[in-house]
Order: structure tokens, then sequence, then C-alpha cells
């Protein structure tokens, strides 16, 4: 608990919690003492000099720098002397000497800090008269920002937000007095992933950013909060725009989410709102061409196609939603496929061929109480930036410890120790971990506690460290050093990635983890979703074997719940998931597809194949994705930023993103469309579809568009709070500017040790590598690649070899290889990588051409592949 003292400040008694900075503890008393290097957020280390006060002490009164003055019982302070006020003034004056004239042309006029000051605390009157000290004003630290040399107080701000947050000391001071600079090292610039914090915490506009600069001016932006949409942490945001565009993006604090800071891509990846690329208008395909159309002629086309097949063969239509579309999308295209088509062939890519835990992060906060992180198949710096910073703080400033099962030495790993794991092997990783575990009494008295305990022990004797080492690759000695540091640990947190419990050994991993979290304690193991609503929409429904709230489909009470708020009976067989979609359109077996905000096109010419034998494809997207050439109506969406919605973050907070802007050229709402379509979705009754033939007993089935009557998306949102269960009490008013968290008490939680798979061997002469597959920040996705700034910064298409690997092929740096697998086969350039465990090429999503989706086919990761030199 946090010890209070006694202080005064000019005669005034305040109380402020013991040993803060005095800046802080003023500022909560309302006395403002001014500064330029002081931050909330970083340590002091009065290099401004600008927060000179008095304080008596028993050698006198003494000026000193107020942000470095810990508080301490009994302290009085000056703040109001003259000499205090003088000093501050000739400090002032000081920085002000060399400083230019810009503020009519400045990014940063009407938010300076130098600019308040100087009319507070300013002395009017210069006495420089000599010319001013000219230094770089555009100089570049890297291809997202700009330093103006002149216009730097050299407050340190950047450089310790730097050292301090991001540990890289990526830029630093040069020479001396008037002349000192900040700038980069030699030969290096500023490669942080969360490198444009600096520009908002830059007191004046010395940094500048290189998509935004000179595009406002401050007092004439309208300001709208809203959450970033590039991975599931969902940072907040505010959107600035003028003139119906997006002007800038800054970071927008919410302590429990993002604190205050944003990714690179979160600010700078704004392109893709207002790029000439977007789709205008809907389009039909006619002729083997797709042409331009009204809205009234495409959505006629796709309820009279849709509507033909849901009475022929319902199973035979299937809908792919969007991780990255809001709930009330998610929510509404569920609805509409299982109420009006009947169907339950519903997912999203990494839905329902992801067995991830329903519950995610118990709190992000919790990153930052953790005494150890188990990282599996996830790689925080790229994947999740913001949260990579708070890892990144417990590990250094509290000593938390670090085990990263992982087949690349990613940057995380540099913190702990690392076990290579081979793709595909990571569940034999953790239950070598449990083997070990479990001979430890604190394990053993919970094992004796928990259903199944002796099944898992006798499951755990065939994973050995030994045993370990010949399927994972994962050297005894390391497993036995990593199941130590989690024994001891108090507070360990396990994160672990999609691809850990995706493709064959998706149960293995789902089943390891589960036993894990028992060994260790609740909410102790938690899955990271690749994206915005990746979280949100499993909480929609947008799964094939669960219905909005988790429940599943097999669940008699939840359909009947549904059916009274709905008004229509709720299909209850199982659908099939998103890579089952594709491989039932491959085999004839589906035979309509909507997508909603997803391009299973670009996952390979496997993909794309199963597609083009569809009868009927309809797209719903803001881009013309590789998918959407394929379809037969395509229908233009807008962004996120053009109309309200919600996103639910990893965990589990459900965020308001309200309208920024008008909708471009013809675009419309998701959620509108498919109102829209409900609305002229003709009425039939039970009995009228094949399926509803087979259903005797049945209640009549009839389309409930009465039922249909949104307005707007909080119309949807108050359903959504009906519908599912966790969102009870939700509505757009109660979500605030910081979000609400619903609790996972209603899901339940396992209570007995799951079964554990035997191992099974990882080797084939055919294919001797495994692959594995990198998400990356800067990757090639549209939402990236439409901001010109970003082109150097995009991934390289190359083929990551460890070089002992590369010597044995004969293969140098730059030279062509062909890798091929089961499914396909793709040529790129080898690149030497040291990180890269051997054994294992690397590669990532959403490269151009989609190497790594080509190469993995619908089996997903984990798969094997071989590799010649030449093309």
């Amino acid at each position: 608990m946090a010890e209070y003292v006694t202080i005064t400040i000019d005669g005034k008694e305040i109380k402020a919690e013991k040993g803060i900075p005095l800046t802080h503890a003023a500022r909560a008393a309302g006395i403002e003492i001014p500064t330029f290097c002081d931050h909330p957020k970083l340590e002091p280390i009065g290099a401004c000099r600008m927060c000179l006060v008095e304080i008596e002490t028993p050698r006198g009164v003494q000026l000193t720098t107020a942000c470095t003055t810990p508080v301490t019982d009994g302290l009085i302070v000056h703040y109001n002397s003259p000499r205090a006020r003088e000093a501050r003034e000739a400090t002032l004056e000081f920085i002000l000497i060399n400083h230019p004239l810009d503020c009519p042309i400045c990014d940063k006029g009407g938010e300076c800090i130098l600019q308040d000051q100087a009319m507070e605390h300013g002395p009017g009157v210069s006495h420089f008269i000599e010319e001013k000290l000219h230094k770089d004003k555009h100089h570049p630290i890297s291809d997202l920002i700009l330093l103006d040399q002149e216009r730097c107080v050299v407050c340190w701000r950047c450089i310790r937000y730097l050292e301090e947050w991001e540990d890289k000391p990526q830029l630093g001071l040069y020479h001396r007095g008037g002349e000192t600079v900040i700038d980069t090292h030699p030969d290096h610039q500023v490669t942080a992933k969360t490198s444009g914090n600096i520009i908002d915490i830059c007191p004046v506009g010395a940094l500048t950013n290189r998509v935004a600069r000179f595009r406002f001016r401050p007092w004439r932006l309208t300001y709208v909060p809203s959450v970033c949409l590039h991975c599931s942490q969902g940072c907040n945001l505010r959107i600035d725009v003028r003139t119906n565009e997006v002007r800038r993006i800054v970071a927008r604090e919410n302590p429990a989410v993002n604190d205050q800071w944003i990714c690179d891509k979160g600010r700078f990846a704004q392109g893709f709102f207002h790029h000439q690329d977007r789709l205008r208008q809907p389009m039909i395909r006619e002729n083997g061409e797709l042409r331009p159309a009204t809205w009234d002629e495409a959505l006629r086309r796709v309820v009279e196609r849709l509507a033909y097949w849901a009475q022929e063969r319902p199973e035979a239509v299937g809908a792919v939603g969007s991780s990255k579309a809001s709930n009330e999308a998610n929510y509404l295209l569920q609805k509409f496929f299982r109420l009006m088509v009947d169907t339950n062939n519903i997912d999203h890519r990494f839905g329902g061929d992801v067995q991830a835990d329903p519950r995610g992060l118990s709190s992000i906060e919790e990153v930052q109480r953790a005494d150890l992180f188990l990282l599996v198949g996830i790689h925080l710096a790229e994947e999740h930036p913001v949260l990579a910073l708070f890892f990144k703080r417990a590990v250094t400033r509290d000593g938390a410890r670090v085990v990263v099962v992982h087949p690349r030495r990613t940057e995380d790993a540099a913190y702990g120790v690392h076990l290579p794991a081979l793709p595909g092997t990571e569940a034999v990783v953790l239950n070598g971990l449990m083997a070990l575990l479990v001979q430890y009494d604190r394990f053993q008295r919970q094992i004796q506690r928990m259903a199944g305990g002796r099944d898992l022990l006798a499951g755990l004797e065939a994973f050995s460290p030994e045993a370990v080492a010949a399927l994972s690759g994962v050297e005894p000695e390391a497993l036995r050093e990593a199941a130590a540091r989690l024994a001891e640990a108090e507070r360990p947190l396990v994160l672990y990635g999609p691809d850990v419990v995706r493709g064959r050994e998706a149960e293995a991993g789902a089943a390891a983890l589960a036993n894990l979290e028992l060994l260790l304690g609740r909410d102790r193991v938690a899955y990271l979703g690749p994206d915005a609503n990746s979280q949100g929409a499993r909480d929609m429904g947008v799964l094939p074997d669960y219905l909005p709230g988790h429940a599943p489909v097999t669940d008699a009470d939840a359909r009947e719940r549904l059916r009274r708020l709905w008004g229509s009976e709720v299909p209850e067989e199982p659908g099939l998931t998103y890579t089952q979609m594709l491989q039932a359109a491959a085999d004839g077996s589906l035979k309509a597809l909507y997508v909603m905000g997803a391009d299973p096109a670009s996952e390979g010419d496997w993909a794309a194949a199963a597609l083009e034998k569809l009868d009927f494809l309809v797209v719903q997207d803001v881009f013309p994705t590789e998918t959407a050439r394929l379809a037969d109506v395509v229908l233009p969406a807008t962004t996120y930023a053009e109309t309200d919605g919600t996103f639910t973050n990893m965990e589990r907070r459900v965020q308001r993103a309200p309208r920024a802007f008008r909708p471009y050229a013809e675009a419309r709402p998701d959620w509108e469309i498919l109102t829209e379509l409900a609305r002229r979705w003709p009425v039939r009754e039970a009995g009228e579809t094949q399926r509803g033939k087979r259903r005797k007993g049945k209640r009549a089935r009839r389309s409930p568009q009465e039922r249909w009557t949104y307005e707007r998306p909080q119309d949807v949102l108050r359903e959504i709070a009906r519908a599912v269960p966790q969102y009870r009490g939700l509505d757009w008013e109660a979500l605030g500017d910081q979000g609400v968290q619903w609790s996972v008490e209603g899901l339940g939680a396992t209570t007995r040790f799951r079964e554990v798979a035997p191992p099974r061997g990882a080797s084939d002469s055919e294919f001797p590598f495994r692959l594995a597959v990198d998400r990356l920040l800067y990757d090639h996705g549209i939402l990236i690649r439409t901001t010109p700034q970003f082109r150097r910064l995009l991934a390289e298409p190359v083929a990551r070899l460890n070089p002992d690997d590369m010597a044995r092929l004969g293969v140098r740096d730059g030279d062509q290889v062909r890798i091929a697998s089961p499914y396909g086969q793709v040529v790129l350039s080898a690149r030497a990588d040291v990180t890269v465990r051997p054994g294992v090429v690397a590669l990532a999503y959403s490269l151009p051409g989609a190497p790594a989706e080509r190469l993995m086919g619908p089996a997903g990761p984990g798969i094997s592949v071989s590799i010649q030199k030449g093309g």
C-alpha cells in the first residue's frame, strides 16, 4: 500500500505519495510545474532544467529540478519565488536562442509545449541578436519519421523511450554545447516497431510523421476515438479527420489495454482508407466478365442464387466471415446464414480450424505482473508489438524469466531459454516439460487432486528429455533448464499462437496446453489470436460448431434461446470449417459461398482452383482481392472507420470504433448490406427445402424479416447483448471510451486432464525439411502495402535457411531454391539466417504470391518440404 506524506508548495500543504517525483505530486494538486524532459511514462533525468524550483534544505534554500526530486515528508518547495521564476525564464530564453520561427508551418503548432510555456513563462524579449545556429531540418531517422534538428530541445524523451520501453538504444546525442543534436548511430536507422510513439511524446515539432507531414493544422481536425485493426490487442488510437479524409493517427491512452502506445503499423498504415484501388460500386459477372451494377441489381442477384441453393441443398451453401470485421457485421452474417439459408457452414480464417481456448488472456495487465513467460509458437515483437513492450519491461525491469518454444531464435528468445522445436512438435515439447514438472512435489499434489491425473502420468512417461530431443530437436539440458524455471515461477504466463493448435497436430497441442493450465493454475495459459476481432468473431458464433456465446450448435437449450429471440429454428448439425469449405468447393459438394472481408483465393493455387468450381460466389470487401476477381457478385464494403462498430480484443474487452468519415463512393457498411439482403429474402415455410422435409415434427421455419429492423449498428449491438450471454447489459453508451471486459464465469473450466497424444515421428525421406511460417508486422497485406512509406520496409520474399543447411545443399546467399510440399512448390531466393534452426526453412505469411500458404495447402502448419538448388 502506498505511503502518503505531507509537503508544502508555496505555503500550501498537500498530501502526496512518498517517493514520486515532485512534478507529479504538484500536478495532482493542481500546480503545473513546466517541463520538457519529464514524462509520466519515462524515468526522470532533469535534462531540460525547465522545472527549476527552490527547496529548503539543511544547507539553505537551493535551486533544483523538480522532476528528479522525490517527495519526502516535510519537503518545503518554493515554486513562485522570484529566484525560481527567473531561473525558469532564463532556461526558456536559452532554449529559444536557436529555435527556428517555424510555428506557422510546424505540425506541432497548437499542440506545442514550447509555445505554451513561452506564453506562460517566457521573458517576452530576447537578448540574443546574432544569427541562429542552423542544423539539418529534414533528417530521416527512418522511412517513417523525419527529424528537424533545429526544433529539437534535447529533452531526451525519444532516446529514453527507445531505451526504456523498446530496449533498443537506437538514438543518441552527438556534438556538444549549442551544436548538440540527436541522431541515429552511424549506418543505422531506427527500426523499433513502435518508433512512432516518440512523435507523440516529443514536446515540440522536432519529430514528424512522414505519412501525415504538412497535411493538417491540429485545431482544424476532428478527433475520433477508435481502436487499431492490425492485431488482437485492440490498442486505442485517435483518428484525426478533416474534410472527410484521415489526416493522421495518434495513440490514445487506455491503461488497461495499450497504456499510451501504438505500433508503427497502427499509426502509419492509413493509405487503405482512401486508396484509389478501393471498390467503388457493385459488380456482377456477365459473359465471363465483371461489370458495374446498381445495388438493386447486385442484391437481387445474390438473393436469387442463394435462395435457390438454400431451397435445394442448404448444406451446399457456406459463408466466410472475418476476424477483421466488427462484431455487428459478424453477428448478422452468422444469423443470416443460420436462419435464412439453414446452414452452419459458417467460419472465418483461423476460426474452426484452430482449437483455441475461447477465454483469451485474463488481462493484458497480467503480462506486466508475470514472473515467467512461456511463449509457444508466437513472436510478440512481430505479432503484438505493444504487448511486447510490456513483456520487455517485465523482463528488464522486474526480472521476469523467459522460455521460448519456436523454430527460430526470435527477438523474444534473446531474453531467456530458447527451445528450437521443429514446427509441428510443440506439443511434444510441452509434454516433455510436463513430464519434468510432475516430478516436483507441488505438481504431484496438483495431479492427485484432479481427475485423470493417473492417465496423465502414464501418458507423460513416453516424453523423457531424450525422447523429446529425438522428436523435436530440443536438447535435453535446455528442456531441463526450462522446466526448472517454470517450476520456480509463482506467476507464470503461457502465451501461444494459432499455429500451435492448427493443422495435423492441433488436437495434441490443445490437449497439452489444457493439461499445462491445470498444472500451473487457472488463467495461466492464454491464446492470442492474430487479428483485431479474432475474439469477437468467436463470440459472435462465426464458427461451424458454436453458436453466439460459445454454446455448441448441438446444445438444445442454446438453440431454443436463439429461436425465441430470432423467431425461427436454428440448424443443429455442425457445419464445415473454413478449410473444409474450400475442400468441399474443390470436390463439388459446396455450390455457393458468401465471403465477407476475407480472401481465401490468396491461400494459394489450390484454394483459387476450389473457388473457381463454385456455382455462385459472392464477395463483400473493401478492395478487389484475388477472391473478388473470381466472384459472380462483388459488393463494395466500407472500412471500419466509415461506420460505427465494436471489436473485442485478446482480453475479451469490447471496445467502440465510431465512424470517422463518410463512406467512400457507393460503398456500404457490412451490417447494412446483410440487413438489406435479409429484408429481400423470400419467406418460406419449413418443408419447402430438402432439409426441411427431413425435419419431421419441427416448428415451421419462417424467415423473420420483420425482426431485421436495424437502422444503425447500435441496434445490432443491443440484440447481441441478448443473444450472447457474456455481452448481457452492454450497449454503445455503456462501453464508453475505454471498453468493457466480459467475464469468463459462464464458460466453465476444465477440471479433468486430457488424454496425452502419443509422440509421433517427424522424419520424412522425401520431404526432409520442416516449414516454419512467421507472422510479420510488415507483411504484404493490403492494409499496409497501400501506404507508400512502407514499401522499403515490407518483408523480403525469401526463404530463410540455417547456414549449415545451405552449405549441405550447396546453396549460397541469393541463389534460387525450389521448395516443394505435397500441395505445391515455389521458387524463392535463399537467405542465410542463423536464427533459423537446422532442418527448417522459414517463410512468412502474406508474401507476394503466398509461397507459405501454397506449400501448406489445406494441411496447415507443421508440414514437411523438400529443397533443391535452382529454379
